[in-house]
């Protein structure tokens, strides 16, 4: 049986990213930190990726005790820099979950149909969309590699690549280079080949509207900038 999920438009979840950026800029109160993860990690849930959403809604109370576990002794200066450490990760922790929860049941076809809807430049969308979609060609590269080193019984664990640095830039850092310089020039002769860059109107397959449950996002992220403000 196929998981039953709530699909949001990618103009929605952007602005849920915006706003999770705006909260490293302008901090909201601590209050309305709580409840803006715990939005975030309930549209998880509705997006079908409860797992994922539980592991960051899991990571995000972890960083929460051990800043009240180690704020007692922040005369300690150990203390104090794994303090910081924490509380930087956590500030930081709600734009990674947002833009996780961005790209979770949303196609890259989709997000250049949104932006285009917007009437974002070209000169931005084509950049986009090459970025997007560099970055999982870019794990499976790494991936391919690792397991042609594994299957030569070269740095066969993780530890080894630690242990022989030299090595591992050998190996691996080297052709990662090499192939991120092809896979950049393939994917921006390929999204040019296909008429990204043409002023002209387009078409797309995808329905791109705003629905119910975008609205009620939209109106959740206002209402969260009211509150963070009213009481911050």
């Amino acid at each position: 049986m196929s998981k039953v999920c709530v699909t949001f438009d990618p103009r929605s979840k952007l602005c849920t990213i915006l706003f999770a950026s705006f909260l490293l800029m302008f901090p909201l109160p601590f209050v309305a930190e709580i409840l803006f993860v715990s939005l975030l990690y309930g549209l998880f849930i509705l997006n079908g990726a409860f797992k994922k959403g539980t592991i960051f809604y899991a990571i995000f109370w972890l960083f929460i005790l051990g800043d009240h576990l180690l704020f007692p002794y922040i005369d300690n200066g150990a203390a104090a820099f794994f303090d910081f450490i924490l509380v930087g990760n956590r500030r930081l922790l709600p734009t990674v979950m947002a833009a996780a929860f961005a790209m979770n049941q949303t196609k890259i076809s989709e997000w250049i149909a949104a932006l285009k809807k917007c009437r974002i430049p070209f000169g931005l969308i084509v950049p986009l969309t090459v970025l997007f979609r560099f970055f999982p060609t870019f794990f499976q590269d790494f991936k391919s590699i690792r397991n042609a080193m594994k299957y030569r019984g070269i740095a066969v664990s993780t530890v080894d690549l630690f242990m022989h640095p030299f090595q591992t830039m050998e190996y691996i850092i080297v052709p990662v280079l090499m192939s991120a310089e092809n896979t950049s020039l393939d994917l921006s002769a390929a999204a040019l080949a296909r008429g990204l860059a043409n002023p002209t109107a387009h078409t797309s397959v995808y329905e791109i509207r705003l629905k119910i449950q975008d609205y009620v996002l939209i109106g959740l992220i206002i209402l969260g900038m009211l509150f963070g403000r009213k009481i911050g």
